[in-house]
């Protein structure tokens, strides 16, 4: 019973590290490489690189029908869930006011009517 649980428990965290790692690619790929350089983050480029050798890893190591699971590497899937990590704590927030992202509706304030 307990060896089930803690079985479901690691698919949860491999599956969470894969798709943390795939978000944190797209984000770094999606943004412009000035937001990088304004923010004091590295280069587009590095970022771009590090988290597409997470989700390599991070893909590599999930569970058997789509990866390998466990062997003598498996502390690279730590590391690649560190590079995710670290994209989406540190480097997403301070990249985000440099995107020229305004939302769903195109932000800004606008005065829709009223008084």
């Amino acid at each position: 019973m307990f060896s089930v649980l803690q079985f479901g428990v690691v698919i949860l965290i491999a599956y969470a590290g894969f798709i943390g790692a795939v978000w944190a690619l797209i984000s770094a790929a999606s943004a412009p490489a000035s937001a990088f350089v304004s923010a004091g983050k590295q280069s587009k480029t590095l970022w771009v690189v590090l988290t597409a050798a997470a989700s390599a890893i991070q893909f590599v190591f999930l569970p058997f029908p789509f990866g390998t699971g466990s062997g003598p590497l498996n502390f690279l899937g730590i590391a690649g869930i560190a590079i995710a990590i670290i994209y989406h704590v540190g480097v997403k927030p301070a990249i985000a006011p440099y995107r020229g992202y305004k939302g769903p509706r195109g932000g800004g304030n606008r005065n829709t009517g009223g008084w």
